[in-house]
């Protein structure tokens, strides 16, 4: 009982920090930094910190090459990911910029649907439903509000496709039986490589203007991704799967709230609404299996 309340504390602590990522990220693009350099520093000192953890750990770093590639199309897929997301606080606020991310299970059940033949269920089926029709209330189309620019939407929906590649890559291959501070670390490497890369080319690395700067770089190299990544495989060990992902749907929200209290977003009732729509969409994919065997049982109960 000790263990799984620390591990939904651990799960829950993952989600919350995910949601921290606008409260850090926006600051530093109102200081003039871009895209490419600010992702460039998280992730390459992330990995840094994640180094450090597996030396005091004595974890061997060595891997084979088919591990590289496999590790080094995370490290792509994260930097399509974290760029996309970023992208899209220019073009809508940071909370529905997240919640929109984090529609990433329904594209994990279609990717193992096309890849995989693993066919969804009805449940699943009229909840990737429900979430579509909450895209469609937060994007604002067909209502009276202003709605969101599709080409921000796309970009912000591409992170969630990504997210979920990577997702599929690590659950279908053999870096499942690879430690996940390593793993982490690898994917991490590589995804700051990528942006040191593009930022080269998209007029040089930035430096960091000031000591606030340097503040708020060193809290997201922290808070979101090192001790989300870490916290969060603590709590998939110690809950489970099941529950570690219903308690995701606080990332979301805690994006939703910073981005009221600290940027004054706006947040209509269609957004809320649509908001809703998509965790609840969400909850139901994570639970779907529970529900259907709970539904099975009833039925068998009322057959007697």
């Amino acid at each position: 009982m000790r263990e799984q309340i620390r591990g939904i504390a651990m799960a829950a602590s993952a989600s919350m920090s995910f949601g921290f990522i606008p409260l850090f990220t926006v600051p530093l693009m109102a200081m003039g930094m871009l895209t490419p350099s600010i992702l460039a520093y998280r992730f390459l000192w992330a990995a840094l910190l994640l180094l450090l953890i597996l030396w005091v750990k004595k974890i061997e770093l060595k891997i084979t090459r088919y591990e590289a590639l496999l590790l080094l199309s995370l490290g792509l897929i994260y930097v399509c990911s974290a760029m996309g997301l970023q992208l899209g606080y220019l073009y809508m606020p940071t909370g529905i910029a997240t919640v929109i991310h984090f529609t990433y299970p329904i594209y994990v059940i279609l990717l193992l649907f096309l890849f995989y033949g693993q066919r969804p269920t009805l449940l699943v089926m009229l909840a990737i439903l429900l979430a579509f029709v909450g895209v469609l209330f937060i994007t604002g189309v067909g209502s009276g509000v202003q709605p969101i620019p599709f080409g921000g939407f796309l970009i912000v929906a591409v992170t969630g496709l990504a997210y979920a590649s990577y997702m599929v890559i690590v659950n279908k291959s053999i870096l499942q039986r690879m430690n996940n501070i390593k793993l982490s670390f690898y994917a991490l490497l590589f995804c700051g490589i990528g942006f040191l890369i593009i930022a080269y080319f998209w007029g040089g690395i930035q430096p960091i203007p000031d000591a606030k700067g340097w503040g708020l770089m060193l809290l997201l190299a922290i808070l979101p991704t090192v001790v989300a990544n870490i916290t969060l495989v603590e709590g998939v060990k110690l809950c489970g799967s099941t529950l570690s992902s219903v308690l995701g749907a606080l990332e979301p929200l805690t994006a939703v709230v910073i981005g009221i209290l600290v940027f004054d977003e706006p947040l209509t009732p269609m957004h809320l609404l649509g908001i809703g729509l998509i965790i609840c969409s969400v909850l139901i994919i994570s639970l779907s299996g529970k529900i259907a065997y709970a539904w099975e049982v009833w039925r068998k109960r009322k057959r007697l």
